[in-house]
C-alpha cells in the first residue's frame, strides 16, 4: 500500500522538520517534493546534562519506482539520519500516496568490473550488476554521502550512499564510483556577541572548485519552529567554502522577537546553518550570541537618579535586577539578543 508524500517542510519524529531544498519545480499540496537526500533540521539534544544537540542529516528515501528530478520519493515513514537515534518522516501529502517500490568520508574512488548474474529467478539480479558496500573503520555502514558511478558507453548516475549500491542491468566493464562529502560544517567560534563577526567554514571531498554554495542561516528558538533568518553564497574554492557573517538586531529582527512575544511565548534565539553544494548538504552546530545593554536614567531636572533599583524582563523571560549607580547608570551584559522591558521605581533605593 502506498505512503502519503513527503514535502519540504513536513515534520519528523523528532519534531523538526524536512528542510529540502527538495524538488521546486514539483510541488505537491503546494510544497515542493521531498526526495533522497534531502536535509531535516532536530530539534532534539540529547538527554545528559549539557547534552549536544541532535543534529539532523539526509533523507533516506524508499520511493525507489517513483523518481522527482531523477531522484527516489520521499514518503511518510522513511528514515532521515540524525546524530541521536534516527529519525521518520511521519507528515507528507494524505491524497498524494506513492507505492512499494524495489531497489535495493570523502574524496576517494573505487572501481570494479560488473559481475555475472546467475540464472534469473526470484531475488536474482538479471544480468550484469554492480553490489558494492562502503563501511567505515569501525565496520559501519556509510550513508549520506553523494557518488557519482560513471561506465562503458558514456554511462553516469548520481545519488546519495545509503551504504550499498546495488544496480543490475549493466554493460559488462569496469565502473568507477566517486564519492563526494562535505565533511566539516561549523563555526569558526562557538560564541560571540552582537556585533562580532564570525565565519562560517566549510570543508568538501570530491567536489570541484567553483562548484556553487549556499549557506542558509536558521534561528532555532525552542518554543518556535526553526526558520531560515538569510542564505549567503560562495563557491568551493580548495576544497573550502568560507564566508565572513554578522548577526544584525535591526528592525527585521526585532519585528520577529515582538511576534513571537505576541503569540505568548519567550525568545533565546541560536543559530545554526545548512550548507548546500554539488548535491549535498550537512548541518553546522549551533551557535549562541549573547548581548549586553546600558541604562541611564535622569530626571525631569536632568539630575542622574543615583542608587535606584531596576528590574529588566529579558526575551527568554529571565528577570534581572540591579540597582542603578551614583550617576545613574547599570550595565546588564550576557544577555541573549532582542527585546527587553526595564522597570524603574524612582522612589525607591
Amino acid at each position: 500500500m502506498g505512503q502519503p508524500a513527503a514535502r519540504v517542510g513536513d515534520q519528523t519524529a523528532h519534531g523538526g522538520v524536512i528542510t529540502g531544498p527538495g524538488v521546486p519545480t514539483v510541488l505537491i499540496g503546494g510544497m515542493p517534493a521531498c526526495v533522497m537526500g534531502d536535509m531535516h533540521a532536530c530539534p532534539m539534544v540529547n538527554p545528559s546534562p549539557g547534552g549536544p544537540p541532535h543534529v539532523g542529516a539526509a533523507v533516506i528515501a524508499t520511493g525507489m519506482m517513483v523518481l522527482i528530478g531523477n531522484k527516489p520519493a520521499a514518503r511518510v515513514g522513511d528514515t532521515a539520519i540524525c546524530t541521536g537515534p534516527p529519525d521518520t518522516i511521519v507528515m507528507g501529502c494524505n491524497t498524494v500516496l506513492i507505492g512499494e517500490g524495489g531497489g535495493g568520508g570523502g574524496g576517494m574512488a573505487g572501481s570494479g568490473s560488473a559481475g555475472q548474474a546467475a540464472a534469473a529467478g526470484p531475488g536474482k539480479v538479471e544480468g550484469h550488476y554492480l553490489d558494492v558496500k562502503f563501511q567505515d573503520k569501525g565496520g559501519k555502514l556509510i550513508a549520506g554521502v553523494g557518488y557519482t558511478i560513471t561506465g562503458p558507453g558514456n554511462m553516469k548516475s548520481d545519488g546519495v550512499l545509503t551504504g550499498q549500491i546495488k544496480i543490475g542491468g549493466l554493460q559488462q566493464g569496469t565502473y568507477e564510483i566517486a564519492l563526494r562529502a562535505i565533511t566539516k560544517a561549523a563555526w569558526s567560534v562557538k560564541g560571540a556577541r552582537v556585533g562580532d563577526k564570525v565565519k562560517l567554514q566549510v570543508e568538501t571531498a570530491g567536489i570541484a572548485d567553483g562548484e556553487k554554495a549556499e549557506l542558509e542561516i536558521f534561528i532555532r528558538d525552542a518554543n518556535f519552529a526553526d526558520h531560515s533568518l538569510v542564505k549567503l553564497e560562495s563557491k568551493v574554492d580548495g576544497g573550502k567554502v568560507e564566508v565572513e557573517w554578522e548577526l544584525k538586531v535591526d528592525g527585521k529582527f526585532m519585528e520577529d522577537q515582538e511576534d513571537k512575544q505576541k503569540r505568548g511565548g519567550y525568545s533565546s534565539p541560536s543559530f545554526y546553518y545548512i550548507v548546500r553544494t554539488g548535491g549535498l548538504a550537512s548541518k553546522s552546530a549551533i551557535l549562541e550570541y549573547r548581548d549586553y545593554i546600558e541604562l541611564r536614567y535622569k530626571d525631569a531636572q536632568g539630575n542622574p537618579l543615583a542608587n535606584k533599583k531596576y528590574r529588566v524582563i529579558l526575551s527568554n523571560g529571565a528577570i534581572r535586577e540591579g540597582t542603578l549607580d551614583g550617576s545613574g547608570y547599570a550595565k546588564v551584559d550576557n544577555i541573549p539578543p532582542g527585546a527587553v522591558k526595564v522597570w524603574l521605581d524612582p522612589r525607591q533605593s
